[in-house]
């Protein structure tokens, strides 16, 4: 029983790291954009990770643990790449990278979501929300390529 109470808390945090690093590079991508239209998906996208986090805390407090944060280097150094790999982009290069991110999510949540070896439904409602919203914030940015 406790190994599968350690897989769940293991899972909750995985899912809790992805909508932290989806944050990230939000915020660091967010005063960069200047289409109004592409700014209103990001800062949708942004109140949905930060649904995540809401709920995967919630479902963590039921196991009686704490989420645990990215590493602080993990934070700085995805901000300074973010921060580099959007200097001098227009809008369409940061649809691009918007979508690489969300691509990385994908990949992440399959590969874990297919290794999950507990039976909490709400654990994986919340992992395959999270995967169906990578997906669609994706798919969102393909019209400004």
């Amino acid at each position: 029983m406790k190994e599968k109470k350690n897989t769940n808390i293991k899972f909750l945090n995985l899912i809790y790291q992805n909508a932290q690093m989806g944050l990230i590079g939000i915020d660091t991508v967010l005063k960069k954009i200047k289409s109004d239209e592409i700014a209103k998906i990001v800062m949708e996208q942004k109140r949905e990770y930060e649904t995540f986090l809401r709920d995967a805390k919630k479902i963590l407090l039921k196991y009686g643990a704490k989420e645990e944060e990215i590493s602080k280097l993990k934070e700085i150094s995805s901000k300074a790449m973010a921060e580099v790999m959007t200097t001098g982009k227009d809008d369409k290069d940061i649809a691009k990278m918007m979508m690489t991110g969300n691509e990385k999510g994908v990949l992440e949540i399959t590969a874990e979501l297919n290794q999950y070896e507990g039976d909490d439904q709400e654990i994986l409602d919340i992992a395959q929300r999270l995967l169906a919203t990578e997906e669609h914030n994706r798919e969102e940015f393909k019209q400004y390529l």
